[in-house]
């Protein structure tokens, strides 16, 4: 079972991150999306994940350029997937569009 798996078992939307440690962007986002995972810690579940680390999901997942983050519904249904940096703004449209919080 993967961690994406076991965080949707929870029951709470998710935003998976893939990046790595030495994309710009990817470093860009990372406190965007911890900032984010603070403030929806009780509605919402966040995970950054490293392709390198992460390789096997980047994979199954179809990643060809980070950061990409996915978006899943709190069954688990994948919404949607954007690639490339994102404000935190944007993030909150998604969530309260996408997850209504």
């Amino acid at each position: 079972m993967s961690i994406i798996d076991e965080k949707i078992k929870e029951g709470k939307p998710l935003i998976v991150d893939m990046g790595s440690d030495t994309c710009v962007p990817c470093k860009m986002i990372k406190p965007v999306l911890e900032e984010i995972a603070e403030e929806y810690k009780d509605d919402l579940n966040v995970i950054i994940l490293d392709v390198h680390e992460y390789m096997e999901i980047a994979q199954e997942l179809g990643v060809m350029s980070i950061p990409t983050q996915f978006f899943y519904d709190k069954e688990g249904k994948m919404l949607g997937q954007h690639i490339g940096f994102l404000p935190k703004e944007s993030f909150e449209q998604i969530i309260s569009e996408q997850f209504s919080l």
